[in-house]
């Protein structure tokens, strides 16, 4: 069931309790536009906007899944914002904003040229990126002398090091590296690593079956040859992986844990201070998270104006700047990371406004031309990554390769899910 709220902004008070308490049915007018997102943050970048001028008015409704919203509701908004937007249904519902470029209201050099160009479809641009999200493996400073480099590490080079960090006491181990078993998002992460092209098609989606097999064979052997068995890493998650990934690694327990960008930097700075990170690369490439936020304006949109005027406003360094000194300002930043829970689309803004609020990552941004982005995946992903994807690349990784005609195939997952719906 998509879940719908409205909010009337007032104030300074917390994003939090301006959707609880402040919840109306106000009537769009001719000078106002619909926003429709799922990203809490936008109430208040909404505020900001609406004081900062009198002349437009946008109202905002929250959608759990935006792109699934458009898709089956009558009525439609004037903007949406959130993931998996670059469907092909989806699509439809959507009006190219080239124009803003060609009018100079947006600049398309203010933005990563990869993102900028998954939204761009058959010629034309649909969609502008908003924020993304980067894989990352976190290490105590007091090991730094084992880890090559400052930006990231490449998942052959968090196997090898990991490898010398194993410690036995008799026959059991005490210290262990890594595993990419210990964590779902890692075993997905390796899959895409390995090019598995997750896509969106015909029967819900596709994949490179050979890649993907390639892919799993490596994490197989990382198991055997590295940690000596699955048993072995099973053991050692059982005796001591109950703790949250910072104190596994600061505890020295394992070397390294996996984290995702928008939990890493929304840690609090006393635990920040105290572990260290690389993004996760092969190839000397790091794959963006699949969930990246995108704007566009749709195709029965009632105000294009105030539309217009809102994008322009958002997408330049000056506004992201008081954003973000206002999420400050609020404690939003205790909850959630960056712009809309994630890096900012604009690079200029992650390279010079970025360090002023967020120390750590001086010296850690990738560089630009080293992100791959995903395919275009169906808008309801997540689900199915949750119910078909993980589960069986869980089953398969801990299943022997001499063994692994015993798993059943993700195709035959997939079939089984269809039958269902």
């Amino acid at each position: 069931m998509i879940r719908t709220r409205r909010f009337r902004l007032i104030g300074a008070l917390s994003v939090l309790a301006q959707s609880m308490l402040l919840i109306s049915c106000n009537p769009q007018t001719e000078n106002s536009a619909v926003l429709w997102t799922n990203q809490d943050s936008f109430a208040s970048y909404v505020e900001l906007f609406n004081t900062s001028q009198n002349k437009h008015t946008i109202i905002l409704e929250y959608k759990a899944n935006p792109a699934e919203a458009i898709l089956t509701s009558k009525e439609q908004p004037d903007i949406v914002i959130g993931p998996w937007l670059k469907g092909e249904k989806t699509r439809t519902k959507l009006v190219s904003v080239d124009y803003l470029f060609d009018e100079l209201k947006i600049s398309g050099k203010l933005f990563y040229k990869p993102l900028l160009d998954l939204g761009h479809i058959n010629g034309r641009q649909y969609l502008l990126p908003v924020s993304f999200n980067l894989p990352a493996v976190i290490f105590s400073p007091e090991h730094r002398e084992l880890i090559p480099g400052d930006f990231s590490l490449s998942i052959e080079q968090i196997r090898e090091i990991g490898k010398t960090w194993n410690q036995k006491n008799d026959k059991t181990y005490t210290r262990m590296g890594f595993s990419p078993r210990w964590n779902p998002d890692f075993l997905y992460l390796t899959a895409k690593l390995f090019d598995a092209r997750f896509e969106e098609s015909n029967t819900l989606f596709t994949y490179n079956a050979q890649a993907l097999e390639t892919g799993l064979n490596w994490i197989r052997s990382w198991s055997t040859e590295v940690n000596e068995s699955i048993q072995a890493e099973d053991d050692f998650a059982f005796k001591y992986l109950y703790d949250p990934p910072y104190k596994l690694v600061t505890g020295s327990r394992n070397l390294f844990s996996y984290m995702s960008s928008e939990d890493l930097l929304a840690m609090p700075q006393d635990k920040l201070q105290n572990i260290d990170f690389r993004w996760i690369t092969k190839n000397n490439m790091t794959p963006i998270n699949d969930e990246i936020m995108y704007a566009a304006i749709c195709r029965k949109a009632q105000n294009t104006e105030a539309a217009e005027a809102f994008l322009t406003w958002f997408f330049t360094e000056r506004t992201q700047k008081e954003l973000l000194e206002r999420s400050r300002n609020l404690g939003e930043m205790e909850r959630s990371f960056g712009i809309s829970g994630g890096f900012s689309a604009l690079r200029s803004v992650n390279e010079k406004v970025f360090p002023l609020f967020y120390p750590s990552i001086l010296g850690h941004l990738p560089p630009a031309e080293s992100l791959a982005v995903p395919r275009i995946l169906p808008n309801n992903w997540i689900m199915l990554k949750e119910k078909i994807v993980m589960p069986w690349l869980v089953d398969a990784a801990g299943t022997p390769a001499q063994h692994s005609n015993t798993v059943k195939s993700m195709e035959a997952r997939l079939v089984d899910w269809q039958k269902t719906r």
